[in-house]
């Protein structure tokens, strides 16, 4: 017997040496058909490992797994060898899959993996099967995971990914993963004398920076979006060696994110220094390196620090996309014991050309465009932008698409290459008679790639209708109200159709809320064009006119063209605490440019004008509750076209309004402490004034999250304002600590502000629920009963105490216990020893009630 336990003694090395083995990997996979997938599982091994694997189980997520054949092993440094596995698997349906290998041991010795041979090495790839997402492949890592550094010097890494979907990407640290995927045992991030962390947007790793020689693994996470959905991942499970060495990293000069036009050509200097290293060597990666057509290329990659390279690509249509292709330049020194890297991300934007020759023509009541087929033979269509008056704005250099600050709004899209005509007949936006009309267009591409906006064409509908100008409100009244009605003649009367000499203005009226005009009057010249509009209520309705023009033809009288319809300006007011807030609107076929506000004065029986602005509101301030004021808007307004007229005033109806309170006192800052024994709220204003609305403080309580609001205490204020002093109040009957408390003030006429922001107490807060190890219950009255130190929170216990054999001797649900020493069924007195406790401490927390677990020793003596 005592030589099989030698034996195994002297194997366990060999054991350990066949054990190390795994350094770093991840998988990646590539759509073919259907359901089917090509896989590839990448891994990084210590070669002299006996531990070597022709072949590896793969398991595909959907309940079934692979023995896979390696497709190559090939050295990449020393004692490393990077192995190859592709097999191909068909899924049974759509559904999220994750694929995982997992090989029975690590190499030994990484710092931040205990005992890392006997930890098995594990890596997962998420593949989302989604017919409405579209077919997909996963990001491919370009840069290996196995890296060297020296410590006290920055390390960086990228693990240069690309898509070839086009999909974005987003990275993250995650743990390594072990046993059947879970989280390694005492694995942490590597020791930094800063920090570790990855840019979520570029993969920039940087380590600031390695303290410890040794071997370290780390985990990164790379997740693929589409159209904000996500559709996949790899983890990659990578190794870095630190090394004692003072080499510095070389440094690629600031390359900044730039963009170019699609058929034009980007050379950009990449410039590389290194202060210690006498040669320095310059790789790229990314997708345009890889795509079909005229793919990017680095010239000049190797030399003497400072050394450029040029990075040159010859664009065309078909690098036409949505998003930023990524680079990433990395720079290997030749320095003393370690060669060191750095990295570079550039982003590139490559834009289709603008839509040239845009033209914009009025036929009738619409406008016809068009436009030269786009540049860019893959666009798959255009989209139609509109604004009224001109913007003559140049996009930026990286700008595509129609900024949505440049005041233009979508009509419409074609969604055809050769559909270069649009008609813009008003049914989206209203087209009006008398205005300037200002349109652009932008290319469009399958995965949502806009080319730059055209160039800006304006023109307008022909002045070939009435032009009404005023829909002015003339008084105010329910039954005889009036309504003061004008308009300008056509410029371009078509006196061939219509020879005249006859004409007429036919007078239409409506509320807003009517379904169809009326015809309230008619004239006989085309000189006439005013009409005083009586007896209506312009009080509450909102009124809207047109007007046609009639000319005679051979035939007879005929409708020559009707104009826009305009209505009134319409005014409401809502009263607040000392103020009115007043707000308007009105539907014109001219701009309304800005707008006058009047409130009558009483003093001096007239209306006076209180201010002016460009929008449609206006708050009146500094007033008076319970007093009555009353108020008109007048516009300026008018049209901005040939054989038009600027300026022209209408008034809106006289509405009036009472300030009243309805606006709750302003909140106070809050502050909550306790002792642990109570709770002090204290509260105070910045403005010492705005104390003067507060006529009741309301303390609020709730013992956890799951429980409402309630209101648990109050104080008056009672001509104590607490100002400048802070109020305070202690809140000394609370059954527990834990708890959340907020303020809230109401003033004299019922106004209750929102809560104050909760600050919650929770029973890490105070609660230390311990017990004594020792107690003498001898009856001198001293130390006689076991019971707890002081605490808080606690609903109930479950205390079991036992002797040394293990036999109950006293058991209670009290959190007092009061244990006297005594056996709980007999009451005979327990001799002097040891006992042992089990406690479950049923705890109040903020989530609810809580079991905390207590265990230990009781010395019993006399």
């Amino acid at each position: 017997m005592r030589k099989i336990f030698f034996l195994i003694l002297l194997l366990i090395p060999f054991f350990n040496l066949f054990a190390t083995h795994n350094r770093a990997g991840e998988i990646s996979y590539e759509y073919i058909t259907g359901l089917t997938y090509r896989f590839t599982i990448t891994t990084y091994t210590y070669t002299p490992s006996p531990a070597d694997r022709p072949e590896i189980d793969v398991y595909w997520g959907d309940g079934s797994y692979s023995t896979i054949t390696r497709t190559s092993k090939e050295s990449v440094g020393e004692d490393i060898s990077r192995n190859i596995y592709v097999s191909n698997h068909t899924y049974p349906s759509i559904g999220t899959y994750s694929i995982t290998f997992e090989d029975p041991n690590r190499n030994a010795g990484v710092v931040n993996i205990p005992n890392s041979v006997e930890v098995p090495f594990f890596i997962e790839t998420n593949l989302v099967i989604n017919p409405f997402l579209g077919e997909n492949s996963s990001p491919v890592l370009l840069n290996p995971p196995i890296d060297n550094g020296c410590t006290n010097v920055i390390y960086y890494h990228n693990p240069g990914a690309y898509d070839s979907d086009g999909d974005s990407l987003s990275y993250s640290l995650v743990d390594c993963r072990g046993y059947e995927g879970a989280i390694i045992p005492g694995f942490t991030l590597p020791q930094a004398s800063t920090s570790i962390s990855i840019d979520p947007v570029t993969g920039d790793l940087i380590w600031d920076m390695p303290l410890i020689v040794g071997e370290y693994n780390i985990a990164i996470l790379i997740t693929e979006w589409r159209s904000g959905v996500m559709i996949g991942s790899v983890t990659r499970d990578m190794q870095i060696t630190i090394a004692a060495c003072n080499n510095q990293p070389p440094e690629i000069l600031v390359i900044e994110d730039t963009c170019v036009l699609a058929g034009t050509n980007l050379l950009l200097d990449v410039v590389v220094t290194d202060p210690n290293s006498s040669h320095v060597s310059l790789t790229a990666t990314g997708l345009p390196f890889l795509v079909a057509s005229f793919p990017a290329q680095l010239l000049y990659t190797n030399g003497t620090p400072p050394d450029s390279a040029i990075f040159y690509w010859k664009t065309n249509c078909l690098h036409v996309k949505k998003d930023y292709y990524t680079v990433v330049f990395k720079a290997t020194d030749n320095g003393p014991i370690i060669n060191l890297s750095s990295f570079k991300t550039l982003k590139i934007k490559v834009i289709a050309p603008k839509p040239e020759n845009l033209t914009a023509l009025p036929v009738g009541n619409n406008i016809h465009l068009s436009w030269s087929e786009e540049q860019c033979a893959n666009a798959i269509g255009y989209d139609i932008y509109r604004r009224t008056n001109s913007n003559p704005f140049e996009p930026d250099y990286c700008e595509t698409g129609m900024p949505p600050d440049a005041g233009y709004s979508y009509l419409g899209s074609t969604n055809n290459i050769e559909d270069t005509t649009f008609i813009d007949d008003g049914t989206i936006l209203p087209l009006y008679h008398g205005n300037e009309y200002c349109y652009r267009v932008v290319a469009t591409f399958a995965d949502g790639a806009e080319s730059y906006v055209s160039d800006e064409v304006c023109n307008f509908l022909d002045n070939d209708a009435p032009l009404i100008t005023h829909v002015d409100i003339c008084e105010t009244d329910r039954d005889t109200g009036k309504v003061f009605v004008e308009w300008t003649s056509p410029t371009l009367l078509d006196t061939l159709a219509f020879p005249g000499p006859n004409y007429e203005y036919h007078v239409y009226r409506k509320t807003i809320d009517d379904p169809d005009f009326q015809l309230i009057a008619s004239t006989n010249t085309l000189l006439d064009t005013q009409y005083i509009d009586y007896e209506i209520n312009t009080v509450v309705d909102k009124i809207q006119y047109c007007v046609e023009l009639w000319g005679q033809t051979l035939t007879g009288m005929q409708k020559v063209e009707s104009s826009d319809r305009a209505t009134s300006i319409f005014l409401t007011i809502s009263p607040a605490d000392k103020s009115l807030d007043l707000s308007w609107s009105e539907i014109t076929p001219w701009q309304n440019s800005e707008f006058t506000i009047y409130r009558f004065n009483e003093n001096l029986q007239q209306f006076d004008s209180i201010g002016v602005t460009t929008e449609h509101n206006y708050r009146d301030i500094n007033l008076l509750n319970g007093v009555t004021y009353r108020y008109y808007v007048r516009s300026v307004g008018g049209y901005y076209v040939p054989d038009t007229i600027y300026p022209f005033f209408n008034r809106s109806q006289i509405a009036e309004a009472i300030p009243l309170d309805n606006v709750p006192p302003e909140l106070p800052d809050v502050l909550v402490t306790t002792d642990c024994d109570n709770v002090m709220i204290e509260w105070w204003f910045d403005n010492d004034s705005v104390y003067q609305d507060v006529f009741t403080y309301y303390i609020y309580y709730r013992p956890d999250y799951n429980t409402a609001y309630s209101v648990f205490d109050s104080i008056s204020n009672n001509g104590d304002p607490c100002a400048p002093e802070h109020c305070s109040i202690t809140l000394s009957t609370l059954d527990f600590i834990t708890g959340c408390f907020a303020l809230a003030v109401v003033d004299s006429v019922g106004n209750l502000s929102e809560l104050s922001e909760e600050q919650c107490f929770d029973f890490e807060d105070c609660m230390t629920y311990s017990l004594p190890n020792v107690f003498t219950p001898n009856g001198d009255g001293y130390n006689d009963l076991f019971r707890p130190f002081p605490y808080s929170n606690v609903q109930k216990i479950d205390m079991y105490i036992y002797n040394r054999w293990g036999r109950l001797v006293f058991k209670t649900e009290d959190p007092e216990i009061n244990w006297n020493g005594c056996e709980y069924r007999s009451g005979e007195k327990l001799p002097n020893g040891n006992y042992y406790y089990s406690c479950d401490v049923y705890v109040y927390t903020l989530s609810g009630v809580v079991t905390n677990p207590l265990h230990g020793t009781i010395i019993l003596t006399k």
